[in-house]
């Protein structure tokens, strides 16, 4: 009990949503690890169907080059519109996300466009990995009641970081039990459905 405290509660004063924060965020990132795990095995499948190392290589690499590159005027202007309006942003951020997972689990099913699919799904999912950086910074600064920020800051990283591992565990389990790339497309969207609400009800009261 006093390791789960050491590991979960801060030092200092905190935020009354504290807990529901950290709570809702582990669901939250226990269904996204699951995703992450689905949307690459059906990259990886799509990658790996033809051509040399040396072009799977370029191919898988490309796509994060483009993800990376492809968002940054996006990503450089966005931070202002977090402050103006949170709870817009963050429809928006979830809504790029789960589209991002979708595409990317449709590289399957065109590999012979796996470069174009794959990269605009990295795209935006980088646009909505920086959107979330933001609401976070904003929950954090919330949280932090105490000036305690950087503690609060590691304490959510280690109940993230355990949520998305069991996250991937499950991950691999659907992908043993379901293989087939097609019929889990219709797994991740639902998947999605969950994890958006895990989130929004994670941010509920520190953002407005």
């Amino acid at each position: 009990m006093n390791l789960f405290k050491t590991l979960v509660y801060p030092t200092g004063k905190y935020h009354p949503k504290y807990l529901q924060y950290i709570g809702w965020s582990f669901a939250s990132n226990c269904l996204v690890s699951t995703q992450s795990v689905l949307s690459v095995h059906s990259m990886l499948s799509a990658v790996d169907t033809g051509g040399s190392d040396a072009v799977r290589t370029a191919n898988y690499v490309g796509k994060d080059i483009i993800g990376q590159t492809g968002g940054l005027w996006y990503m450089s202007k966005m931070g202002k519109h977090s402050d103006k309006n949170p709870k817009k942003f963050l429809f928006y951020s979830n809504i790029v996300q789960q589209a991002s997972y979708v595409v990317t689990c449709c590289t399957p099913l065109c590999p012979s466009y796996f470069l174009a699919i794959a990269g605009t799904a990295n795209i935006m999912t980088n646009i909505s990995f920086t959107g979330f950086g933001a609401i976070n910074a904003r929950c954090i600064q919330r949280l932090a009641v105490d000036d305690n920020i950087g503690e609060i800051y590691a304490k959510i990283s280690v109940i993230n970081t355990l949520g998305s591992s069991i996250g991937m565990i499950v991950g691999l389990g659907i992908t043993t039990a379901v293989p087939d790339h097609t019929l889990r497309l219709c797994l991740v969207p639902l998947i999605g459905v969950v994890r958006v609400y895990c989130y929004n009800k994670a941010v509920e009261g520190l953002i407005s």
